[in-house]
């Protein structure tokens, strides 16, 4: 076994101060590492020196941590390929919802200062979807969707909310193919919730919406960040509109808190308890800000309407992405040792979405087979009738994969493969927590989607490591949570997540392994 590809050692840091009960005692200095397990996703606990002799390599054990370790492979599947072999019998359909995206209109009423879709149209699409396109979707998953499988409209944008009728008849027409077929049908919302037009808190409250908004925090980053066309700021429009969703819906809507953060200040800790403290949201979603700057400097190029400067890479732009700056990194590792505090019973907070993702691979031992679901069983409709398979690239012809008419017209096995088919990825520690990076963001950075985005990937081992280092400071009640709910909410674009069968912690009793403890 291999460190950096079979298993990771990462040293945990010196945890919260005394009385805080987050963390397990004895864990709460750097004498502790964490040891994740690729094949199978492991989480054992090791002491510092041990863990150092196993960073070097298993031969570097002493024989005492070594026959414990050999131990561990029968006890726990320590150097066993269940992950790579799950992977390997798996079909498309496997892992996710059958997703349409639904493009609904190139209208936006907000200039949002990162946004990849141009303002809205995408450089390319000019009109609002129409009644047309309806029987050309259904005809597609009828197409398509495997038997059984559930669908999942995502109804997207520009501002969808400013087409809800197509929406409706959408919805509509799922409720008679449900009643016809037995089909079963999710509908998932992304909006800047600035519009609520009559009708709209219904429609929700009786489908069941997940509701997905767009916003970045307090009053002030989201006026910065998002503001209208004509200058007005967002947040209190999305607040009030928040409120009367809670008030009329109950229960009955899932609030996604859609975080994009890209300022310095206020912090990320900041900015999430700003929102947190408003008791609406069931579940957060938090993105680095990417953006692009000249080369040679970090100072970011201001982007108009139409510039296609985030959709064509050129020599002389390069992509940041805002959680890798300098001062940004050490925020992000703040909020994540912060994080278990805002499990309070008093606030329905059930989450940051990637992250406990993240953490349900880890402690249920399941495997990402890719890093989206695009291209495999999601795909975005647009107005002008093309079909993609990532809604980032819609406008761009060369990723067309067919039309609304006549269905899927060309094959794209370059978005089917499993992350042990990257050539670069496929050897990585986090392959099957991360599942091979965005294909989107690759295009980007080397215009190819095959290539590898340096600094998305540098994100996502980072995201990877803290994660873990939180879950190996955290309490067994934290790590016995619930998390059956993430498969319905549409996680990292629909990353295909399959489950690999792997024994729960502790049986058998975790016993005879010397200096190494396996936590889940």
């Amino acid at each position: 076994m291999r460190h950096g590809t079979d298993y990771r050692v990462i040293p945990l840091r010196p945890g919260p101060g005394p009385g805080e009960e987050d963390a397990d005692a004895g864990d709460r200095d750097s004498g502790t590492a964490a040891v994740l397990i690729t094949g199978n996703h492991r989480l054992l606990l090791a002491p510092a020196a041990t863990a150092r002799r196993l960073e070097a390599g298993v031969d570097h054990l002493l024989p005492a941590e070594r026959r414990a370790w050999d131990r561990l492979r029968t006890d726990a599947g320590v150097g066993d390929d269940t992950h790579r072999a799950l992977l390997a019998g798996s079909a498309l359909s496997d892992g996710a919802d059958f997703a349409v995206n639904v493009n609904l209109t190139n209208v936006c009423n907000l200039a949002c200062t990162y946004c990849f879709a141009e303002g809205g149209d995408y450089g390319r699409i000019t009109e609002a979807m129409g009644e047309h396109s309806i029987a050309w979707i259904f005809d597609f998953i009828e197409t398509h969707a495997a038997p059984s499988q559930r669908v999942r409209f995502e109804f997207f944008g520009g501002e969808p909310l400013a087409n809800l009728g197509v929406i409706r008849q959408i919805c509509a027409r799922a409720d008679e193919v449900a009643a016809r077929t037995g089909t079963r049908f999710a509908h998932r919302v992304s909006t800047n919730l600035t519009l609520l037009p009559p009708g709209t808190t219904e429609l929700f409250r009786d489908h069941r919406f997940v509701v997905s908004v767009s916003i970045d925090g307090g009053r002030r980053v989201q006026d910065a960040n998002r503001p209208s066309k004509n200058g007005k700021g967002s947040y209190d429009r999305i607040v009030r509109n928040l409120r009367r969703l809670r008030e009329e819906c109950g229960e009955d809507v899932t609030l996604v808190a859609r975080m994009t953060i890209a300022t310095a200040e206020p912090s990320l800790k900041e900015s999430v308890l700003a929102l947190w403290r408003l008791d609406l949201f069931d579940h957060f979603q938090i993105y680095p800000g990417v953006y692009p700057v000249r080369k040679g400097t970090t100072v970011p190029v201001a982007l108009t309407l139409g510039d296609r400067t985030l959709s064509e890479p050129r020599g002389d732009i390069r992509y940041i992405n805002h959680f890798l700056q300098p001062g940004i990194v050490e925020q992000f590792r703040d909020f994540l040792d912060h994080y278990p505090k805002l499990f309070d019973p008093g606030n329905r907070f059930k989450g940051v979405l990637e992250y406990e993702r993240t953490v349900q691979m880890i402690t249920e031992g399941a495997a990402a087979l890719a890093f989206c679901s695009g291209g495999r069983t999601y795909y975005t409709h647009s107005p002008d009738g093309s079909i993609s398979p990532c809604h980032r690239l819609v406008g761009d012809e060369g990723f067309d994969v067919g039309t609304g008419e006549r269905g899927i017209t060309r094959a794209h096995p370059e978005w089917r493969r499993t992350v042990d088919q990257h050539p670069v990825c496929g050897g990585c520690w986090a392959r099957y927590l991360c599942g091979g990076g965005c294909r989107q963001e690759n295009h980007v950075a080397t215009g190819d989607i095959g290539g590898l985005n340096e600094e998305s990937c540098q994100y996502q081992l980072m995201l990877a490591e803290e994660v873990v280092r939180m879950l190996a400071r955290s309490t067994p009640a934290y790590r016995s949570r619930s998390r059956t709910r993430y498969d319905d909410l549409f996680v990292s674009c629909g990353r295909p997540v399959l489950p690999s069968g792997r024994p729960a912690a502790g049986t058998p009793p975790d016993h005879g392994h010397g200096p190494f403890r396996i936590l889940c």
